[in-house]
């Protein structure tokens, strides 16, 4: 598939699946922005040698804070975004850890981030053809007390990753049905190769027995398939595989 006229944003390019997504994506379309906290220097010289022609901006942005998305969202009020791919993430085992701003980081950086910025632009992202993959964990979010919604009193790891994979099924629905001629997609394809160190550890063949893990260009890992091959469930399928090839 080629789309010469588009123009794709992702946001978390530096590493992981926004890194693998940038490098697809690069070679069939117009305009390719990327964004991310740290600044992805061999990522976008790769890119740069091998799409001579294609025009690729980096824009700093770190999502856990609200008053940088709406920076980027007035920058860009005006801005034809015809495919967005969030995949910004967090690794940590720290309780609840406030931003500035009084938000969760974890959450901020899962769900109210995404959000605000999707929100923001939704003026501008009701065109057929549209496009918006938010990476997190569709369809594996859990119980949302709704007397807690930032779980300032109820806080743990997994609470705050079933209430964000859950906010996130229901901000699609909800963009959805705002926005009916685009298209939000919420994809679950869990654990990939990135420079997070837990995440790197569970890449170890001493740890990573019992699942597939996907590398950096969203690929099955050989060595580690065998090894789970039968042994445990199987975390990535070739239809994870395929919408991230779309």
């Amino acid at each position: 598939m080629v789309a010469p006229s588009k123009h794709a944003l992702v946001v978390g390019a530096s590493s992981g699946i926004g890194l693998a997504v940038a490098k697809e994506l690069a070679p069939i379309v117009a305009k390719l922005t990327l964004c991310s906290r740290s600044y992805p220097e061999e990522l976008l010289k790769t890119i740069q040698a091998d799409n001579p022609n294609l025009e690729v901006v980096h824009e700093k942005l770190d999502v856990s804070l609200m008053h940088e998305v709406r920076k980027f969202t007035t920058k860009h009020a005006d801005t034809q975004f015809d495919w967005i791919v969030m995949s910004p993430g967090i690794m940590t085992l720290n309780g609840r850890t406030e931003t500035s701003e009084g938000l969760d980081v974890k959450m901020a950086t899962h769900y109210y981030g995404r959000f605000m910025l999707i929100r923001d632009l939704l003026g501008r992202l009701i065109c057929p053809g549209v496009r918006v993959l938010n990476v997190l964990g569709g369809g594996q979010g859990g119980y949302v007390d709704v007397d807690d919604l930032y779980l300032k009193r109820t806080y743990s790891l997994r609470r705050c990753a079933q209430a964000t994979m859950q906010y996130s099924d229901l901000m699609a629905q909800s963009f959805s049905e705002r926005a009916p001629k685009a298209s939000f997609l919420h994809a679950s394809p869990g654990f990939v190769s990135t420079t997070m160190y837990i995440v790197s550890v569970l890449l170890n063949d001493d740890y990573a027995t019992d699942w597939k893990l996907l590398d950096q260009d969203c690929v099955c890992d050989p060595v580690l398939d065998r090894r789970a091959q039968g042994r445990g469930l199987e975390a990535h399928t070739q239809d994870d595989h395929d919408i991230l090839k779309q």
